[in-house]
């Protein structure tokens, strides 16, 4: 069937644009015909101007012969000289008259174009005239003064029958030559419009041979799709049965579809009437489709929703705006018993189908309500428990606070900056004057975050100023905390600690690094000079064996500045996620110093990279000035 329309279709695509040629054609024979009746009268009217031409220069050379005849009459002596005068005058008058006429067809005709010698001809006996007028002129002028004589006509007659006779032969000339262009311009005008009747003939006859091939092949394959419109017509009452039947089998689909869902599914006519009504809507409403199936959907609302329904609809109508279709909200249905229960009503409008027609999809949610209403009781109980837990934080936060102040001193060769991830940080830094007159500062980073990784601050900071008090060296400091640290922290929790100890003459530096970053110091200029790496297990994770308890000892000159930080420092994103890096901390690290420090350029640069990302973790730096 599907190839039987194609064929016909293709067939019909293959008829011809007649209109369209038809059209094309006449307006091409217009064309020509036009133009070669332009051409013609184009022509025609070059002949009148030259045949005008002709006879004006005749009349001219008839004129200029008069007047000179005139002029030998005054030889005579029973002329009288007045009476020539007049006569003269006269044909002065004419000849004039007809070399105006003359100029102005010479100009009309414009023969220079087409033959350039003519033309040249034609000024000549112009000039010719001009001189003509110029010696009537003088003769009037000399009978009009009275100082004529005979010899003085004698003179201007022998001049006048000089030109006389150069116009005269110049005259016959260039008519003759006119002439013979005359005839030769008609001759190839003849031939143009011969070819121009020729291709019309040929154009005819072509047009006529194509317009037969096409209506003879037109008619044969009216012929055939006539035969093939039977053959479709047939097709299609059979495709429609066939068409009528699937059909119906779809509509069985459907309805079994639909009564299988979960959502009860109604159909809703333009009237607001109820189309269909799937099982889980019998379920739901406790209706029968028998009985609601015609009858108005507002049978399923309570007041004041079923009373309002149809000004709802009239107002959807009137103005378009759609309050209900193509949304999904919440709204009160009512069963057959009038028992009211919330639902989950979405309705949209069936598109390109009239009269019009619309869905809705409904789900029971009084069990969601229900567990709605315990889910919002259980997020109350945890706001509350929330609540509690960040009180106890500040709480906590406030001891920590009070631990690390009374155990710490204010160094003037120190500086320190830190930003805690959550409600106060998981480092720690302590720094103490010692009783030989040097320094010590460590910094502790503990496990995780917040309250558990502050649990050893206060064992470490107690211990961390007993021992300072007493002068004891950093390494017995050290083995101290990790024995009580690994007494006191539950597994998994541990103190990766950086110790800087400087003598009284600030000319050497014990330092302790475990588990933290490489403890740098940077001359005055920016130089990196040395790298205390990490060589021992953070605080709390395993005993210390006699051996593993020594210090890097590093030689201070003037100017030197210590840097110890938290892998925080290194690993603070932007908005993007992009780490700051080691890299670009050593840039920092590299700039030439003041008697400030960099420590405030340090915290500017990577509170201004991390924008506003908010911390992924606690983030320290000390930087110890040495030049005190």
């Amino acid at each position: 069937m599907e190839c039987n329309n194609l064929t016909v279709g293709t067939a019909l695509n293959k008829l011809p644009p007649l209109k369209k040629y038809f059209i094309a054609i006449a307006t091409i024979l217009i064309i020509a015909i036009i133009a070669g009746q332009l051409y013609q009268d184009l022509h025609r009217k070059q002949e009148h101007l030259d045949s005008k031409r002709i006879y004006l220069h005749h009349q001219q050379s008839k004129l200029v012969s008069m007047s000179m005849s005139r002029l030998s009459l005054l030889r005579d002596p029973k002329n009288t000289a007045v009476t020539a005068a007049k006569e003269l005058t006269a044909y002065a008058k004419q000849i004039l008259a007809v070399h105006d006429v003359l100029v102005r067809t010479i100009e009309q005709r414009n023969l220079e174009s087409e033959n350039k010698l003519l033309a040249e001809q034609e000024l000549q006996l112009i000039h010719y005239t001009n001189e003509f007028l110029l010696l009537n002129n003088e003769i009037i002028s000399s009978i009009e003064s009275g100082i004529v004589n005979r010899d003085s006509i004698d003179k201007q007659y022998q001049r006048y029958q000089v030109l006389y006779q150069q116009y005269q032969s110049e005259t016959e000339h260039f008519v003759e030559s006119l002439s013979n262009y005359l005839e030769k311009e008609s001759y190839e005008n003849r031939r143009v419009l011969w070819l121009v009747i020729i291709s019309i003939i040929l154009l005819v006859i072509v047009v006529s041979v194509i317009f037969y091939r096409f209506i003879s092949g037109m008619v044969n394959r009216e012929f055939q799709l006539l035969s093939v419109d039977n053959q479709l017509r047939k097709d299609s009452e059979k495709e429609t049965q066939e068409h009528a039947k699937l059909m119906l089998e779809q509509q069985m689909k459907m309805r079994s579809i639909l009564d299988s869902t979960a959502d009860a599914i109604i159909t809703i006519t333009a009237d607001g009437n109820i189309d269909s009504f799937n099982k889980s809507a019998e379920s739901m409403f406790g209706y029968p489709a028998e009985f609601v199936i015609g009858q108005n959907v507002k049978i399923l609302m309570p007041e004041p929703d079923s009373s309002l329904h149809d000004s709802y609809m009239q107002n959807y109508y009137k103005t378009k705006e759609q309050k209900v279709l193509g949304r999904s909200r919440e709204v009160i249905a009512k069963r057959v018993d009038g028992s009211e229960f919330p639902i989950y009503l979405s309705v949209r409008e069936v598109q390109q189908l009239e009269p019009k027609l619309f869905t809705g999809i409904i789900q029971d949610i009084t069990e969601w309500k229900k567990s709605d209403k315990k889910l919002k009781q259980a997020m109350d109980e945890l706001k509350s428990k929330q609540a509690q837990l960040e009180d106890e934080e500040q709480i906590a936060k406030h001891v920590f606070a009070n631990i690390i102040s009374t155990n710490n001193e204010t160094l003037e060769e120190l500086a320190s900056w830190c930003v805690p991830m959550g409600i106060f940080s998981g480092d720690m830094i302590l720094s103490s004057s010692l009783p030989s007159g040097g320094l010590r500062v460590v910094l502790c980073d503990f496990t995780g975050h917040g309250l558990p990784a502050a649990l050893g601050a206060v064992p470490v900071s107690s211990i961390f100023r007993a021992m300072a008090d007493k002068g004891l060296p950093l390494d017995i400091l050290m083995g101290e905390l990790n024995k009580k640290l690994k007494e006191l922290l539950p597994t998994g929790i541990f103190c990766c600690i950086a110790g800087i100890d400087i003598d009284a003459a600030r000319t050497h530096a014990h330092i302790w690094n475990a588990g933290l970053p490489d403890v740098i110091i940077v001359s005055d200029n920016g130089d990196i000079k040395q790298r205390v790496k990490s060589d021992h297990l953070p605080l709390g994770v395993v005993d210390y064996d006699h051996k593993e308890i020594h210090c890097v000892d590093v030689r201070l000159e003037i100017g030197d500045m210590i840097y110890a930080y938290s892998d925080g420092l290194t690993e603070a994103e932007n908005e993007a996620g992009d780490m700051f890096g080691q890299d670009r901390f050593e840039q920092l690290l590299n700039e030439e110093s003041n008697l400030d420090g960099r420590l405030v350029g340090i915290r500017n640069k990577i509170s201004s990279y991390m924008g506003k990302a908010a911390a992924t973790d606690d983030i320290s730096l000390v930087e110890i000035k040495t030049l005190s």
